[in-house]
């Protein structure tokens, strides 16, 4: 019965000496969740110029979940994280000063009582002004007509997320706290676990990034994907976003751009499983910090670890991958060069090792204490940079046996300059149709051989010194493109590798991937666009100027199916090497949020003289395509030569800096006017050329640029 009465008279013993955190959270908590929901939603309602009430009350409905939980504020994400670090530094305190843990412990109540005390403390510290914000900024939202028992459930989920993403960090911090002897320490401590997980396990894929050429961040592995979840910080994090159930598409047009920038995107698709995780993850770390509580000794207090004899392994578990990671971050703002990556991260190492044993002492004299550890952190750090320097793995020359693959996938980087697919012009485009070479089944390659020979032509490069990542900072390297490939072996696990490939190969390996239609229509965008749901269709010849299709849902239909039927008989190398003779341009509708009627336009349809169906059909419509320009429908014409100390690269667009001139002469003009193509990208890059002009056309105030066969 004692031991029940004291436990109760403690705990509210320990809530009133720290009433003052209550206090400041409450009104912390209110400012930056109440006040700041209530101004976001005058602003909205009262400067909306946009779309109509109902709307933008819809729009609000969606996001107000968000606006409980921190996931559509940055300061009330931190102000989560900073009341949690508080509630656990204030609550365990007295472990850090030997008087007050004798004091604590002389009383008739166990070690688990006593932290069981301390623990319930910071939750009542917290819980009680957080709840009571929530409750107000709910009722503000019903002020405001936003509530409904949908947008209430889901705020309840929210303020779930927000308890859970705190006990998170408290969680960690107690661990801290009784790991720790020092309060210096201790804050430290639980700064360091937060994100120890994420950074120790990202420096692997980290360091490959700016090590191995072939390196490719698609299709992470397991333990990339899990990494960032051994973090607390990133788990708080992701409880915020995906506990608010926000879908990212906020479109409040007349929302001030003050509130609007706080609105934040989270993928909600995880949450089970993420809730499963949190749960596990915290009753693990729950348990860790009772068990080393009671194992604590006494004496712990004001050395800077409770457990001395761990300070070496914790020396080398932290000096490790901070130095890799500091050695990265600093090496990056010089190009990512692997030189300085090397050489920083073995400086960091040494300074890390005399930080952290001037931690351990507080005495400038001990910085060379523990010098077995300090070597063992420097060599480790050394060895993992020469497995990386020097491909020890061989990870570059890898290339799996093709009895040992089942399919292949491909995804060339130069033809997204080529094909434009409908959802890559949207702003929002999470539920994409759009083909997923490196990820989805939409790419997967079953007779793969031309793929294959891809990448074996890909890793000779890779040796030879020619990669993806040097390949525009070469001269003599036009004729080279950057691929993706995608290797699904047998035994379940996908691989992911890129490589600088030579464009006639990658032709070549396309059209031979081509003769399979399915392959094909997943390739051309005309597949993925419903005829049906076309809101207008233009043409666009020689001259440039876009020309809106009069035509009939039927003649629509015929054209889709004109243009299907051509690109499906068409020669890929064509696609390449020859020039076209116009571009449709096809507008779908999009879902844009606040704005209604919201059409997208994708271009670069191009029509070519071969493709027979589609020019003759516009031919009956009544639409014909100038091939030439006349010399008598130019105003001015303006030859542009480029300097000839211009570097030309992938990355270079019409018109180029350099020497320019108008040309008068009749002769001249219709010289150069004969040598004008329609402007393209090419199927694997752009078209490089050695000269351009500047033409306008007459009663046109605009200029067209042209590049010259």
């Amino acid at each position: 019965m004692t031991s029940k009465i004291s436990f109760s008279k403690f705990l509210k013993q320990d809530i009133r000496q720290r009433g003052w955190l209550m206090v400041l959270s409450f009104i912390f908590l209110l400012l930056s969740e109440t006040v700041f929901t209530m101004l976001l939603l005058e602003a909205a309602l009262t400067e909306n110029e946009f779309s109509s009430m109902a709307q933008q009350i819809d729009e609000l409905r969606k996001i107000f979940p968000c606006m409980l939980n921190g996931s559509c504020s940055l300061f009330l994400e931190a102000l989560l994280f900073l009341i949690a670090l508080l509630c656990a530094a204030t609550g365990f305190s007295y472990l850090h000063s030997t008087e007050r843990t004798d004091f604590h412990h002389s009383f008739p109540l166990s070690r688990p009582q006593w932290f069981s005390i301390s623990y319930m403390g910071g939750l009542v510290i917290f819980g009680v002004p957080y709840l009571a914000s929530s409750l107000l900024t709910v009722l503000a939202g019903a002020h405001y007509g936003i509530m409904t028992p949908s947008v209430l459930g889901r705020s309840c989920m929210a303020v779930l997320g927000g308890l859970l993403a705190f006990l998170m960090i408290y969680h960690t911090a107690v661990l801290a706290m009784v790991l720790t002897g020092k309060m210096v320490t201790g804050v430290l401590a639980a700064l360091a676990l937060s994100v120890y997980g994420s950074m120790a396990g990202g420096v692997g894929y980290n360091l490959a990034s700016y090590f191995f050429s072939t390196y490719s961040r698609q299709g992470n592995g397991l333990h990339e994907k899990i990494s960032g979840f051994l973090s607390p910080f990133v788990v708080f994090s992701q409880l915020l976003g995906d506990t608010a159930g926000y879908d990212g598409s906020f479109g409040l047009i007349g929302m001030p751009y003050y509130a609007r920038r706080f609105l934040v995107y989270s993928d909600t698709g995880s949450f089970p499983a993420l809730l499963a995780f949190t749960v596990v993850f915290l009753a693990v770390l729950w348990a860790l910090s009772l068990f080393l509580y009671k194992k604590r000794p006494s004496e712990a207090a004001g050395n800077a670890l409770a457990f001395p004899k761990t300070a070496p392994v914790i020396k080398v578990l932290i000096s490790i991958p901070t130095a890799l990671y500091i050695g990265m971050l600093t090496g990056s703002l010089s190009s990512g060069s692997t030189k300085w990556i090397i050489l920083l991260s073995i400086l960091s190492a040494i300074l890390l090792c005399g930080l952290i044993e001037f931690i351990y002492h507080m005495d400038l004299r001990r910085l060379l204490a523990g010098k077995y550890s300090s070597l063992i952190s420097v060599a480790g750090v050394a060895l993992i940079l020469c497995v990386f320097r020097f491909d020890l793995i061989g990870f570059d020359s890898w290339l799996p046996e093709d009895e040992r693959i089942e399919s292949m996938a491909l995804a060339v980087n130069d033809l997204s300059d080529y094909f434009v697919y409908p959802d890559s012009m949207t702003v929002h485009s999470y539920n994409s149709e759009n083909p997923d070479f490196l990820n989805g089944n939409e790419g997967r390659v079953y007779a793969f051989e031309p793929i294959y020979k891809l990448a074996e032509e890909g890793v000779g490069n890779a040796g030879n010194g020619l990669t993806a990542k040097n390949i525009y900072r070469q001269d003599g390297t036009e004729q080279y493109v950057v691929a993706t490939i995608r290797y699904d072996q047998k035994s379940g696990k996908s691989t992911y590798r890129n490589y600088a490939l030579q464009k006639e190969t990658v032709l070549a390996a396309l059209e031979s991937l081509s003769e399979d239609e399915s392959y094909r229509k997943t390739l051309f965008p005309v597949f993925y666009m419903d005829v049906d749901e076309v809101a207008a269709i233009r043409l666009n010849d020689i001259y440039q100027d876009s020309a809106l299709l009069n035509l009939s849902k039927q003649q629509r239909e015929k054209l889709f199916s004109a243009y299907e039927k051509d690109v499906l008989n068409v020669d890929i190398m064509e696609l390449h090497n020859a020039f076209p003779v116009g571009e449709l341009y096809v507008d779908v509708p999009a879902e844009e949020a606040g704005v209604p009627n919201y059409n997208i336009t994708v271009p670069h349809l191009y029509l070519y003289e071969s493709y027979e169906n589609s020019l003759s059909l516009l031919e009956e419509y009544g639409y014909t395509i100038r091939r030439e320009i006349d010399p008598d429908d130019v105003e001015l014409l303006k030859d542009i030569s480029p300097d000839e100390d211009v570097a030309l690269d992938a990355d270079y667009t019409l018109p180029r800096v350099g020497t320019e001139h108008i040309v008068t002469d009749p002769e001249e003009i219709r010289e150069i006017l004969s040598q004008v193509h329609y402007p393209l990208n090419r199927l694997l890059g752009y078209d490089l050329t050695s000269r351009s002009v500047e033409i306008t056309f007459k009663g046109s105030a605009d200029a067209c640029y042209f590049p010259l066969r």
